[in-house]
């Protein structure tokens, strides 16, 4: 029993992952700061968190805070940073005196990011409802988390390679339209039934 939930919450949170919101944002802050391995360990921090909090206590704090309203905030976090992203890469530009790839604290912006697109995201239901199905705290966690590692670790080296195809400021943009449209995208699972 052990290995099936392993191997089966591996494989969906896998698949789950794939193009989402959170490897989205990996490769956009990766290719807009020049700083993979910051981006992945503050990435992995806040997947971490996010993950306990869906194994340990995510299912009580919908007793709480309604679904949506975590979806509509993260949504709008994601907005509101897609557009502050485009109005300092347009300040860049014109002033040219700031590199893209200045920038402190890379890794606890991945961390921030990261933790509030998982939460009440998903996969984080996912998580919770396979802790609730099984009981297996230890084996849900390691096999969401380790899940969620790969396909954001491949979408680090995406965002690196991309930043030396394209170039800087072509990146800095599209990262930016990414934000947006990440947002977008949460708030429309929050305001949109599927």
């Amino acid at each position: 029993m052990v290995w099936e939930t392993f191997t089966g919450i591996f494989v969906i949170m896998l698949l789950a992952e794939l193009a989402d919101k959170t490897q989205l944002v990996v490769f956009a802050l990766v290719a807009a700061t020049a700083k993979p391995k910051q981006v992945y360990l503050g990435a992995l921090g806040g997947l971490f968190c996010a993950t306990a909090l869906g194994v340990i206590a995510g299912s009580l704090l919908t007793l709480f805070v309604p679904l949506e309203l975590v979806q509509l905030v993260a949504g709008g976090v994601f907005v509101a940073l897609g557009v502050y992203a485009l109005f300092k890469a347009r300040r860049r530009e014109e002033e040219a005196s700031e590199s893209v790839t200045a920038g402190k604290y890379v890794w606890a912006r991945a961390f921030a990011l990261l933790f509030l697109a998982e939460f009440g995201d998903k996969t984080q239901i996912i998580v919770i409802l396979a802790v609730a199905a099984t009981g297996l705290l230890l084996v849900v966690f390691l096999a969401a988390f380790l899940a969620m590692a790969l396909v954001n670790g491949v979408g680090a080296v995406l965002g690196d390679r991309a930043r030396h195809i394209f170039g800087a400021k072509t990146i800095v943009y599209v990262a930016s339209a990414a934000f947006i449209l990440a947002g977008i995208l949460v708030l429309a699972s929050a305001l949109l039934p599927f």
